[in-house]
Order: structure tokens, then C-alpha cells, then sequence
């Protein structure tokens, strides 16, 4: 008698069983490695940091001399400059990417002109923070540097500006931190923007109201969590980036009032002595290092707050589809309604209907005409204007990497060695082959517990605490500073090994890929469509069948988009290597070249980027040329493989 498919689904009782047991019990595992690996990095950045915490306690907090001779250490003047040039970037940043998510949003040009910028500013996200470090030495600085010495003569009665400007200072620096936060205010604002009901919009409409005052009144404001979530956010990336401030702020340790002096910030001081220190120094810099996790883990936190306030459920009292009423107030003799409207705030930060705590709204409807259109025409022009500035740096940093570094692209930089500094010619063959092999050793580590670990959170782990802690401090993974990932990877791996490594730059890639796969692999696995699973259950297939033979190859397509993001994101990273593979001037020679320093496309960019000979500035530009090339082919092709996947949702219903 032919097996049924009934049949074909079950291996045997008892095995099945056991496999299915064992399978829970490796997926919860490799959930609870992410809990670890947050924890094993506090603990472990602490532990090597204590002989400085000893010796200098919070007065290290608040000391300003950083002298490795007398063995004094303070980092007051870092914690300065990471704070200012965060809140100023956030300062710039914030009512640009408002801007810009609103002239992307509110459908003020055509979609065949929107769409094209989206995608670009989104693009922002995906170049290497080494090119942007790069394209201001090269680009940004030259321009800045007559507009620098005209605030210093015109606006120098002013702190801010009353020192000549510095070849390197804190400005521009803060200037491409604003550049590097705008793709992620943009998303989070546009979306929460978006989320606004349609039947406000509609409402306005019928009172007169025209889009600004729509956008101002009602948009805005019921997208208050969603603006603050995509500030903190903002917030957090600017705090802890790295390569590109070091590059550009001056490394001073001083403070000072002055933007047009160098300064210094937490992250800037330790991609720049870590790898010169020894002894107690390393222990300074691994303290301040803490102290730079510690501020960004309360930051996340208070993120991961917003973003949960905004999507939070809608009571069971109120219904979606629920008309909100948009009373409107009449004056005393005329009868006619008032110029002034009261509209309650019916939506939460993301949209939801929500009729508790009913504040009113009360603002003028129907100013003179005259009025509403030169306010529209400035408000359109500037949301115009800013979405233009953002596009034009992108093409600025694309044009720049294509015509520098594809100038100098030939077949000897793909495949000679580094020339010594005064020689002509050379390439990084070497960098191509350790970028590959570390971005290899990063997969095969991330895409087993990623993958793990989505699928437990999506299929064993619903309504579980562990699952909530999981996802928490997987969220607090992707946020650490990729730069504190090298840091604990140097003092796992490097200091017991005794030697810089491929093998320890690859694990520090890894810690950087397992939150966007983890996160990937349970969105994808909970778009399966439900039927799909439990018809599967119905016929007899054990949770491990189901899981194989139903949820992961329908989400195949946007696990792939997960792995195809982490694959771009490892390889633009800079400062994980730093700590853990350094660098070298040769190639890879065999397995024992697995516990060498071992060089990387952006650590050579990093390196010539800073060096005084031409021939090493563009082979750094040749090699940024190949890198963003590989990056942005990397990302939209992952865009590519998600549109599949959306067919998913047509199953759903």
C-alpha cells in the first residue's frame, strides 16, 4: 500500500520525537548565546578595564590631561566632544531629515521622482563610515575651508567660531556625522508619518485645512513617539561612530569651545592610540571604552522604550476602522463655523486610533489666501531644498569614488601587492582576499546562531519572557558601536592568542552580522502565511518538518536579503579590525596565514587615506571605489530578492 503524505511527514515515533526535542533545544541555545554575548561584552570590556578603574575611579571622568608618559588619564575632553558633536549632529540632522521625510511622504513631487530619491538617501546608509571619512578629507574639507575662515573673520565674537579654523576640527566632523544619521531619521520618521491615519487627512481637508497645515497640526504631532525614537536612534549611531570622526575631528585632547578647533571624542581616542598602547594605557582606553558602552547601552534603551510605546497594541475599546469625529465650534452670532477647529489627537505615535487622553488641537483653519500660499510655496521650497542638500552629497561621494578611484583601477590594483610608500603602481589583492575571508569566517559563524535564533523567536518562543529578553538585547546588540564589538573580540581572542588574526577579525564581523540575521530570520519566518504552517501541522508534520519543509523555504527569500545585508555591512567595517586583524602587506599563504594580521579594504583605505603619498591616497581611492561598488551592488540586489517575498502577503488572507 502506497504511503500517504501523512506518512511521508513522520520518520518514525520515537526519533521523531527526540529530533524535534533536540532541534527546540538548539534554537533556544542559540537564543540565549545572544543574551550571553551582550552580557560575556560588558563584563569582559569591565574586567580588563579594572586596573584603570582602581587607579583612577570617576575621577576619570572628569580629568582633562591625557598623558601616557606620567601615566595620568582622564577623558573629560572626549566626553565633551562626543556629546557636542552628537547633540549638534542631531541638532543639524533632525529638522532636515523632517524635512525630507516629508517631502518624501506627502507626495509633493510625482512617485518617478520620489522613488529615485528615496532609494538614494537610503543608499547614504550603505556606505562605509571609512568613505566618508575619505570623501571629507578630500572633498569636504577643501570646500569647508573658505567658508571656515569667513565665520572666523565675520562671527569669531562668537565661542563657537573665535579660533582660526584648523585643517581638521570638530565641524566637519559633525557635519558628515549629519550626513551618516539622516538615512536613519528619514525611514523612521517618513514611516510614522505615513502611519497617520487617512481618515485625518480627509477630515482636515473637509475643514479647509491644506496639506502644511495638515503636516503641522496633525501629522507632526500625532508622530511625536516616532520623531523621538528616530532621535535617540540618531543619537545612539552618532555617539558611537569611529573612523570617519577620527579621520576628520583633529584628535586633540583639550576642550575646547571652538568648532573650528580639533577635538577629540571616546570612540576617535581609542581607534587612534589602541593599537600603539601597552600596560596600564590600554587599560585607560578599555575604560573608556566601557564608559562609551554604558552611554549607548542607556541610550538603546531608551529607544527600544519609544519604539515599544509606538507600536503598541490598540485597546480592545477602540476600533481600527473606527471614524474619529472632527467637531467643529461655531461662533455666537454668525452661525458660520469658526476659523478656529478643535480636532482631538485620536492616533498614537504610529498611526493607531487611540481615544484615551483626549488633548485638543485648536489652530486657524482658513488664514487669507495670500498667507496659506507663500507658506505652502516657502514650506515646499525648503522640504525641496533639504531633500536636494542630502541627494547632492550622495552623488557628491559617488562622483568623487568613481571619477578618483576608477581613474586608477586597472588590473594591477586588483592584483599586486601594496607598494612600499615611494614607489608607483602596486595594489591590494591582499586587502580583497582578507576582506573575503573575514567576511567568510563572519557568516559561518552568524548565519547559524542568527538563524537559530529568529527561528526560535518567531515559532517556539511566543509569549515567552526569554523570547522578549532575546529580542531586547539582540536589539542592543545592533546598536553597541561596532568598535566595542573589536574591543571584547581583542580581549576574547587576541590577548589569549598573542597575535592579531584573521580568525579574530572574522568573530568580530560576526557579532556585528548575528543582529541583522537574527532580526531577518524572524521576520521572515512569521510572513509564512499561518495557513501554510498549521495545514502542514494537520497533516502530521512535527514542528522540525514544518519548520524545513515549509517555513524556511518560503522564507528563503528574505533570509537571503538578511544575509546579502550583513554580507554589506561586515565588509564596510573598519574599526572591529582594527582591534582584531590589523594589517599586513602580503597576501594570504595558507591555513597558518589564519593566525596573522591580515589585511582589509577598509583598513587600507583607513591607512593611505591618512598617508602623505600620492600613490597610497589613490590606490585609497581605488580601493574605495571597489568597496562601494561591492556594497551597493550587495544591498540592491538584496532589495531585489525581498520583492519576492512579498507574495507572502497575498497568502495571508
Amino acid at each position: 500500500m502506497p504511503k500517504t503524505f501523512h506518512q511521508n511527514l513522520q520518520p518514525g515515533g520515537g526519533a521523531s520525537v527526540w529530533l524535534d526535542w533536540l532541534f527546540q533545544k538548539i534554537t533556544m541555545g542559540l537564543a540565549i548565546a545572544i543574551l550571553l554575548l551582550v552580557g560575556a561584552m560588558g563584563v569582559g570590556l569591565g574586567m580588563k578595564a579594572m586596573d584603570a578603574m582602581e587607579q583612577f575611579g570617576f575621577p576619570f571622568l572628569w580629568t582633562t590631561e591625557w598623558n601616557p608618559v606620567e601615566q595620568i588619564y582622564g577623558i573629560l575632553p572626549q566626553i565633551y566632544g562626543t556629546l557636542v558633536s552628537s547633540i549638534a549632529a542631531l541638532g543639524i540632522g533632525m529638522p532636515l531629515g523632517i524635512s525630507i521625510a516629508i517631502f518624501l511622504n506627502e507626495r509633493i513631487v510625482p512617485a518617478m521622482i520620489r522613488q529615485p530619491l528615496a532609494y538614494g538617501i537610503s543608499l547614504l546608509a550603505a556606505i562605509p563610515s571609512v568613505v566618508y571619512g575619505l570623501w571629507g578629507i578630500f572633498v569636504l574639507l577643501p570646500f569647508l575651508q573658505p567658508i571656515l575662515i569667513w565665520l572666523h573673520h565675520t562671527l569669531g565674537w562668537i565661542p563657537l567660531f573665535s579660533t582660526y579654523p584648523s585643517h581638521r576640527s570638530l565641524l566637519p566632523a559633525i557635519l558628515v556625522l549629519v550626513i551618516m544619521i539622516l538615512p536613519i531619521i528619514v525611514a523612521i520618521v517618513g514611516e510614522a508619518i505615513a502611519s497617520v491615519p487617512n481618515e485625518l487627512r480627509l477630515g482636515a481637508a473637509a475643514l479647509g485645512a491644506n496639506r502644511w497645515q495638515f503636516i503641522f497640526h496633525i501629522a507632526l504631532p500625532a508622530s511625536g513617539s516616532g520623531i523621538m525614537a528616530a532621535a535617540v536612534l540618531a543619537f545612539g549611531r552618532a555617539i558611537g561612530e569611529a573612523m570617519a570622526v577620527v579621520m576628520l575631528i583633529g584628535n586633540a585632547h583639550q576642550m575646547n569651545w571652538s568648532w573650528l578647533a580639533p577635538s577629540s571624542t571616546i570612540a576617535s581616542l581609542v581607534a587612534n592610540q589602541f593599537t600603539e598602547a601597552t600596560g596600564l594605557q590600554i587599560s585607560a582606553l578599555l575604560y573608556a571604552s566601557f564608559v562609551l558602552m554604558t552611554i549607548t547601552v542607556v541610550v538603546n534603551l531608551s529607544a527600544n522604550f519609544l519604539l515599544e510605546f509606538i507600536s503598541s497594541p490598540i485597546p480592545k475599546d477602540v476600533k481600527r476602522d473606527s471614524q474619529p469625529t472632527i467637531p467643529v465650534t461655531q461662533t455666537s452670532e454668525t452661525g458660520k463655523p469658526l476659523r478656529g477647529a478643535s480636532i482631538p489627537s485620536v492616533v498614537d505615535g504610529m498611526g493607531n486610533s487611540a481615544l484615551q487622553n483626549k488633548p485638543t488641537i485648536t489652530f486657524q483653519w482658513h488664514p487669507p489666501l495670500i498667507q496659506r500660499q507663500v507658506v505652502s510655496l516657502l514650506w515646499t521650497t525648503g522640504t525641496g531644498l533639504s531633500t536636494g542638500v542630502a541627494i547632492c552629497v550622495f552623488g557628491s561621494i559617488l562622483f568623487s569614488v568613481i571619477t578618483k578611484g576608477g581613474s586608477r583601477l586597472d588590473l594591477a590594483a586588483l592584483t599586486q601587492l601594496p607598494p612600499p610608500p615611494l614607489a608607483v603602481g602596486g595594489g591590494f589583492r591582499n586587502a580583497i582576499t582578507g576582506t573575503l575571508l573575514m567576511v567568510g569566517i563572519g557568516l559561518g559563524l552568524s548565519i547559524p546562531i542568527g538563524l537559530g535564533a529568529g527561528i526560535y523567536l518567531a515559532e517556539q518562543g511566543k509569549g515567552r519572557i526569554l523570547a522578549a529578553w532575546v529580542r531586547f538585547f539582540n536589539s542592543l546588540l545592533s546598536g553597541i558601536p561596532s568598535i566595542l564589538c573589536g574591543l571584547f573580540i581583542y580581549t576574547l581572542v587576541v590577548v589569549p592568542s598573542k597575535t592579531f588574526s584573521a580568525v579574530a577579525g572574522g568573530v568580530a564581523l560576526a557579532l556585528v552580522m548575528v543582529p541583522i540575521i537574527t532580526r531577518t530570520a524572524e521576520e521572515a519566518c512569521k510572513a509564512v502565511p499561518s495557513q501554510l504552517k498549521t495545514g502542514a501541522i494537520a497533516l502530521g508534520a512535527t514542528p522540525l518538518q514544518a519548520t524545513l519543509s515549509i517555513i524556511l523555504p518560503h522564507a528563503t527569500p528574505a533570509l537571503v536579503t538578511g544575509i546579502l545585508l550583513a554580507i554589506a555591512r561586515g565588509t564596510g567595517e573598519t574599526a572591529p579590525l582594527l582591534f582584531t586583524a590589523l594589517f599586513n602587506q602580503f597576501g594570504f599563504n595558507g591555513l597558518h596565514s589564519l593566525w596573522q594580521p591580515t589585511a582589509s579594504l577598509s583598513v587600507l583605505i583607513y591607512n593611505f587615506a591618512l598617508s602623505p603619498y600620492p600613490n597610497h591616497q589613490a590606490l585609497a581611492w581605488t580601493a574605495a571605489f571597489v568597496l562601494v561598488l561591492l556594497i551597493l551592488s550587495i544591498s540592491i540586489i538584496a532589495r531585489v530578492c525581498l520583492r519576492p517575498s512579498n507574495r507572502l502577503q497575498g497568502l495571508r488572507g
